[in-house]
């Protein structure tokens, strides 16, 4: 029955993984782990003797042995549903003298005002402080957005959205610095980021929970954005997807082409410097005319 053993113990560890975040699971890994191997060993030899007791019962018919093996799997997925509910539990106690850095996710311990690893100032709250309800007082599950007993947001949800927002707003005060030639993004989204892979040339970067769909609209909207605030298609090989703006003797280029090559929740815009192919104002030549010499080879 080892691959039995072997499969409950996978099984239940992604339980612990579903109902701890990765910094609280790593800083109680060594419990963690101690428990998944009781649980796996007690619910792998309530089914041996399940096993047993139905192989004893030889004169069954065909029904009472379907419903008896139907109980015996029903009894496992209770099983992993209470292990998690443990994990929950377990997780929530161990973390009332924990707290994690809200910039880089290391642990460090209750009484601990700034974070060893990179000096960011720690929330007052413990991790599960931050799962205790304002509004009734329960303590929720760490991980809990909102409270079981009454649905309000607890603390822990309402720092999570502030400090996302907060680093979005600092990608976008980033933005005038160096993004100043561009319309600023204003089109919805979270995750910000503004990556730089040469001189002058930069990738904005922005996630949707509205999926592809969501983040192409967004896309889409920017677009028209840029096209009413000056630039436009222009080169040889003109494109939408790609837009160019010159001030001052230096073109400005929007790259909506590869958008959506890396994640298709994840719109990647690109912002670079230089003209494309045939330069800024190229204009394609007439076709030339032809004339009763050419008609002769003359």
């Amino acid at each position: 029955m080892g691959i039995l053993k072997n499969a409950l113990k996978n099984g239940i560890s992604k339980g612990v993984s579903s109902a701890l975040n990765s910094v609280i699971q790593k800083t109680i890994e060594p419990k963690a782990t101690e428990l998944v191997n009781k649980a796996a060993d007690k619910i792998e030899d309530a089914f041996i003797g399940s096993e047993q007791q139905n192989n004893q019962a030889a004169q069954t018919t065909a029904t009472e042995q379907t419903t008896q093996t139907a109980s015996r799997f029903g009894g496992l997925a209770s099983a992993f549903a209470g292990f998690e509910q443990m994990a929950k539990s377990y997780a929530t106690e161990m973390t009332k003298n924990l707290k994690v850095c809200p910039n880089c996710g290391q642990p460090a311990d209750a009484d601990t005002k700034f974070c060893q690893s990179c000096g960011t100032k720690l929330p007052e709250q413990t991790v599960a402080q931050g799962a205790v309800c304002t509004n009734c007082g329960k303590q929720n599950d760490v991980g809990t957005k909102f409270c079981a007993a009454c649905g309000t947001k607890l603390p822990a949800a309402v720092a999570e959205e502030q400090a996302a927002a907060a680093k979005d707003a600092a990608v976008m005060a980033e933005w005038d610095e160096k993004l100043s030639q561009y319309p600023k993004w204003n089109c919805g989204g979270k995750e910000f980021g503004i990556e730089s892979y040469n001189p002058g040339q930069y990738i904005f970067s922005a996630s949707f929970d509205g999926g592809n769909q969501a983040a192409r609209a967004a896309v889409e909207q920017y677009r028209s954005i840029v096209l009413q605030s000056g630039f436009r298609q222009a080169g040889q090989y003109p494109s939408n997807d790609h837009l160019y703006q010159m001030v001052g003797g230096a073109c400005f280029h929007v790259d909506f082409e590869h958008c959506f090559e890396g994640d298709a929740d994840r719109a990647d815009i690109g912002f670079l410097v230089g003209e494309p192919v045939g330069g800024f104002n190229y204009v394609k030549p007439e076709p030339k005319k032809s004339s009763w010499k050419d008609l002769f080879g003359l």
